[in-house]
């Protein structure tokens, strides 16, 4: 008969502190603080147990073994394991043949079998509030016997799905099982036993420097296409690439195995991330990004551009007196418009309130200037824009502007000894004079006039 497997979830924290510890049997059961205020029933006494200890005080037993053995233990600090945290579930669409109580019995044999046979306290208990039944396992440490660590390498984790597959099996739970052991990722990178251990003490293996080599020329900017990559790794890189069909291997010249030649390993050893479909599909989705990434860009850009012709926009539309926003709240209520009329911004009305707040800026603007060239003007005064509305288009000469400037705005001769005081004035000058060109359209002029001068 073929093997099958069930769910064995191992993947869980340790239990590194009496806290940690009494955290997690408390959610096992159901009687945290937070569970019992929010009415959360995660079992029934009916469905939960433990062998060799209380199943109501888990973790005060546990702590009275290590005590019996002299393993030390923290209350709060993360020091040494304490406990193990795993758990069984069962697929959602074999709820009709199964039952709580037939999960606590597959439980209770589970716990017995790889638990407390081999002299491990261990705790369990079915959860009923969610739609799949899945049961959490809490497992000492400390052997209730000699004292010894718990051990749940890869082999007996296999051991304990195989054994958990049979007996949903034995019970028709087909769903709960599956024919392998192990459930892949496409993009899951595979590492071998060596290179775990190297990892562990922060060495690189030569698989690892072969994938950092191919990562950096699939997220360079100047790759597009799986030739591109090859054609990098050739060159920056120096690796030998051997690109036949749909099969891709990569070695490194300066690694040689026990053959003395260099060393070669297929891009399916190191992860489908590496094969040529998976190189092809990720230059794909970069290539993708890319272009999202200009095209946001670029609306960023645009975006910019309108706001900064906005406020431009609202500078030289300003009205004295009452602002944009108070103008347009006195319109609305002159021509009784409402709040939620939608011709508001997407229609007529919007446009004709912006003609006609145009219309009286423009006709403000030039009173202002009227009245100017009849009286002496204080320039120290006035703001950019209405100083470049009274003065004439800047000329190339910088220099003769920038004395016009010190007369107009009144500075002291005597104080332009000073460094400090001349930078002041220099750089307020400055401001003046490219917002007049810029107010004029002289600018690209005045560029050219000054190129032209330098030839």
């Amino acid at each position: 008969m073929a093997e099958v497997y069930g769910n064995v979830n191992v993947n869980y924290s340790y239990c590194k502190s009496v806290a940690q510890l009494k955290s997690a049997a408390d959610y096992i059961l159901g009687t945290k603080k937070e569970q019992i205020k929010e009415g959360i029933q995660k079992t029934r006494p009916d469905l939960y147990g433990a062998f060799g200890c209380n199943r109501d005080n888990f973790a005060n037993s546990l702590l009275i073994t290590r005590k019996m053995h002299d393993k030390k233990y923290s209350r709060y600090k993360q020091k040494d394991i304490l406990a193990h945290k795993m758990s069984i579930s069962f697929h959602p669409d074999d709820n009709d043949k199964l039952t709580y109580e037939e999960a606590d019995k597959i439980a209770r044999e589970f716990a017995h079998q790889f638990f407390w046979s081999k002299g491990y306290e261990a705790m369990w208990a079915v959860h009923t509030d969610t739609e799949h039944i899945h049961v959490h396992f809490l497992v000492s440490n400390c052997n209730l016997k000699d004292g010894k660590s718990f051990r749940r390498g890869m082999p007996k984790l296999k051991e304990m799905s195989q054994f958990f597959g049979e007996q949903c099996r034995e019970r028709g739970l087909t769903h709960s099982v599956r024919d392998t052991f192990y459930n892949e990722e496409r993009t899951q990178e595979r590492k071998s036993f060596a290179e775990c251990q190297m990892q562990k003490h922060d060495k690189l293996s030569f698989k690892e420097e072969i994938k950092t080599y191919v990562r950096l020329a699939m997220n360079s900017t100047g790759t597009r296409t799986l030739e591109d990559v090859v054609e990098m790794l050739k060159k920056i890189y120096l690796m030998d690439i051997r690109l036949k069909g749909n099969t891709i291997s990569y070695a490194l010249p300066y690694h040689a195995g026990k053959t003395g030649k260099a060393q070669a390993v297929r891009g399916s050893k190191l992860g489908n991330r590496f094969t040529v479909a998976g190189i092809r599909q990720y230059m794909q989705e970069k290539e993708q990004k890319q272009v999202e990434y200009r095209r946001t860009m670029q609306d960023i850009e645009e975006a910019k551009q309108y706001l900064d012709d906005y406020e431009e926009w609202r500078e030289e539309t300003k009205k004295v007196g009452d602002s944009f926003y108070e103008a347009f709240d006195h319109f609305q209520a002159d021509h009784d418009v409402s709040e939620n009329d939608e011709e508001i911004f997407y229609g007529s009305v919007f446009q004709e309130f912006n003609e006609q707040w145009q219309g009286n800026s423009e006709a403000v603007s030039e009173k202002k200037s009227e009245v100017t060239k009849e009286e002496k003007v204080d320039f120290s005064k006035l703001s950019l824009e209405e100083r470049a509305k009274l003065l004439p288009p800047p000329t190339s000469d910088q220099m003769a502007e920038l004395k016009e400037y010190q007369k107009r705005m009144g500075y002291d001769e005597s104080k332009m000894k000073s460094m400090k005081y001349k930078m002041t004035v220099y750089n307020e000058f400055l401001s003046e004079y490219d917002y007049r060109k810029k107010h004029f359209g002289v600018e690209k002029g005045i560029q050219k006039k000054q190129r032209n001068r330098g030839r």
